[in-house]
């Protein structure tokens, strides 16, 4: 099935003329609706500019232990590229995405850098990438990052992030750090994942009703302007704030996935 895009039908949906019921000249004109896509195994590819932002229920507060995974292809390295932000506001908040040339998770707020790969693996070809803040205090490193399933770096600095109001994929507010690429497999957790869930996730043998799992975001399909959350509890994720000129286009996901992904 060939991919359509969404910016190309959110736009045609702007320029199209309302649909009217000729079977009754007394009928109200039905507004025109972008139609719905889905691919068997799709992905979200984000020029700069576009983005995304979801809903928050059930979110990790504070230091709370937490996890945010995903798969992502970058189209280069320039600048500083958020792949995906929860943040209160501008003063809080953490960040998991491109920062100065390493793959990285960051404070909103100004302050050190949390965790990063020692250099950048390589753009044009997908990348497994999880960041996990345990909040136990239990002795072990507080942040760890996997790429690719395995862990690459740990800290010791608390985000000091409190309870997120927004969520943003592929930008920290729409329009700032700016990604540019693909992403598939979006997961948000309020639990700390081990090192063989983390792979789990990689592997595609995760369900979608974990404990623990409040967004996921398979981007196999769009409905209108939002991407649904396949988790159940309702984060869906609206493309662009609504603007047809800032919305990923839903493309065939080049993934390499596990056996339990469909």
């Amino acid at each position: 099935m060939s991919a359509v895009s969404a910016r190309a039908l959110a736009a045609l949906a702007l320029l199209a003329p309302a649909c009217t019921d000729t079977s009754d000249a007394g009928d109200a004109e039905a507004p025109y609706e972008v139609p719905s896509e889905s691919l068997p195994n799709g992905a979200l590819e984000f020029a700069t500019g576009d983005f995304a932002t979801t809903g928050t229920a059930g979110f990790p507060t504070g230091n709370t232990p937490q996890t945010l995974s995903l798969w992502v292809q970058y189209a280069g390295a320039s600048g500083t590229q958020v792949f995906l932000s929860l943040r209160s506001d501008f003063a809080s908040g953490v960040n998991v995405g491109i920062h100065d040339g390493q793959l990285a998770a960051w404070p909103v707020y100004p302050g050190p850098v949390l965790v990063a790969t020692p250099t950048l693996p390589a753009a044009g070809t997908w990348h497994h990438v999880a960041f996990v803040l345990d909040g136990t205090d239990a002795g072990g490193p507080l942040e760890t990052l996997y790429v690719d399933g395995l862990a690459v770096a740990t800290g010791t600095a608390a985000p000091n992030k409190l309870t997120p109001l927004a969520s943003w994929i592929g930008s920290i507010d729409g329009t700032n750090d700016d990604f540019a690429g693909e992403v598939d497999e979006i997961r948000i957790w309020n639990v700390a994942r081990t090192s063989a869930q983390i792979q789990d996730d990689m592997n595609g043998t995760t369900p979608a009703d974990a404990t623990g799992l409040v967004a996921y975001f398979d981007c196999d399909s769009i409905h209108g302007t939002r991407v649904p959350d396949v988790s159940g509890h309702g984060n869906d994720a609206t493309l662009g704030g609504g603007d047809p000129t800032r919305m990923p286009s839903l493309v065939p996901s080049t993934v390499p996935r596990g056996s339990g992904d469909e």
